[in-house]
């Protein structure tokens, strides 16, 4: 009798699986602090914090009338060269076909001077890129959907290369990163349901776990997991249990 006792227990805790405390905290799928490819001084802001951006939006530009017009001079530079590169190649194409006609002297010049056109031709175009890539940089974008959660820049303030921490921007997706002890660590497993409560509300949610981090933290000896939520800020705390299978 005792012996079925135990078998059925065995099966009752393999069909309901065990509960694990894990706490949380919201963070966005996607979170970065945005810098500039670029220096200067800020010229314009076009969003403050809590303003909804799509990927591609402008964010902010820094003065940048310098390179405006290093593109404009460029632009110019590629259409002379463009159409000093285009007479020497049709004349270099006329000659070609009457070669046998022409002195070798002046058949050697004709082709020269093309090849040096050419060659003026292609550095004015890749010159002109690299105004253009210059130009851009002093344009911060939005890398992705989202909403800004941090501003630390004002009209006026100066902005260095790659260095300044301009905004804090958070996706629109928000995901639960979850801390239990990592003695559940063969337990827990992508699919298990995570039912859990934010700090100071009774109300009970429950989300599937989508990811189970590889390594433990050697300092608290905890193991982390994430699930994606829907209707949540970044930067809420709470906890719940996670159901086993």
């Amino acid at each position: 009798m005792r012996k079925i006792l135990y078998i059925f227990l065995f099966l009752c805790a393999s069909l309901y699986g065990e509960d694990v405390y894990a706490t949380f905290v919201s963070q966005g799928v996607k979170e970065a602090n945005l810098k500039l490819n670029s220096s200067g001084s800020v010229d314009s802001i076009m969003v403050d914090i809590g303003s909804r951006v799509k990927k591609g939006d402008i964010l902010l530009k820094i003065q940048n009338n310098t390179q405006i017009q290093n593109v404009n001079i460029q632009k110019a530079q590629v259409d002379a060269t463009e159409q000093t590169y285009q007479f020497q190649k049709n004349q270099f194409e006329r000659y070609e076909q009457s070669r046998n006609a022409v002195d070798r002297n002046t058949y050697e010049q004709i082709y020269f001077n093309f090849k040096k056109t050419e060659s003026d031709f292609k550095v004015a175009q890749a010159t002109l890129k690299y105004q253009e890539e210059l130009l851009a940089n002093t344009y911060l974008k939005a890398p992705f959907d989202g909403v800004i959660a941090s501003k630390s820049i004002e009209i006026g303030d100066g902005v260095a290369q790659n260095s300044t921490e301009l905004f804090k921007l958070i996706s629109n997706d928000i995901k639960l990163v979850l801390e239990f002890d990592s003695k559940y660590a063969g337990k827990v497993k992508v699919g298990d349901t995570y039912t859990f409560s934010i700090d100071g509300s009774n109300d009970k949610r429950s989300v599937k776990i989508t990811k189970i981090y590889p390594s433990i933290d050697t300092q608290n000896r905890r193991l982390k997991a994430e699930a994606l939520v829907s209707n949540m800020m970044s930067g809420i705390f709470g906890d719940g249990y996670i159901r086993t299978k």
